[in-house]
């Protein structure tokens, strides 16, 4: 026998949530919710600046370090043509010197009666090609003109003696005659 459903039992109901605790937790959830995306957002932007900033600061620095360099590079042309100038003002006033002892032998050449004196003006020039400026010429040799009559044409007479300078040493040799 199967007892008959009792009539006084109720089904029960689905439990309602109140509306006020459903407005509940949908603030707390949206503050939740607004919290992280917060925190999220926050998080994102310090990271940004600090990628933006660490950028920034390596273009700086790499902006610093070819300025560095360029102006080191200008610095040591600049040493570089201030050598190359002096280089070429000690050249020249070897061929002064030069000028000046073929001119001493010159005299004393004429003196002995080897030349016809009297010696009126020496110059040295370099031959073949030669060049004081070119500082890479370890050697120079130089055709001289030692002369002794003014033509009055503006030319001059006379004779010719030569010279070479080894650059390397400041030594130079000069004699009688061509080179």
């Amino acid at each position: 026998n199967i007892p008959a459903p009792d009539s006084t039992v109720q089904a029960a109901a689905p439990r309602r949530v109140k509306p006020k605790h459903l407005r509940l937790w949908a603030a707390v959830i949206a503050a939740v919710l607004l919290l992280g995306g917060g925190t999220v957002a926050i998080t994102t932007k310090i990271q940004s600046d600090q990628h933006q900033a660490a950028a920034a600061a390596a273009a700086k620095a790499k902006a610093e370090a070819k300025a560095d360099a360029e102006a080191a590079a200008a610095a040591e042309r600049e040493r570089q043509e201030a050598a190359d100038r002096s280089e070429r003002e000690n050249r020249a006033a070897a061929v002064s010197e030069i000028e000046a002892s073929v001119k001493t032998m010159a005299q004393k050449h004429a003196k002995d009666g080897v030349i016809d004196g009297p010696v009126i003006k020496v110059t040295c020039d370099p031959v073949d090609g030669g060049s004081t400026d070119d500082l890479t010429q370890k050697t120079t040799v130089f055709q001289c003109f030692v002369a002794n009559k003014d033509n009055k044409d503006g030319t001059m007479s006379g004779y010719y003696y030569n010279a070479t300078m080894n650059w390397d040493t400041s030594e130079f040799t000069y004699g009688f005659g061509q080179p």
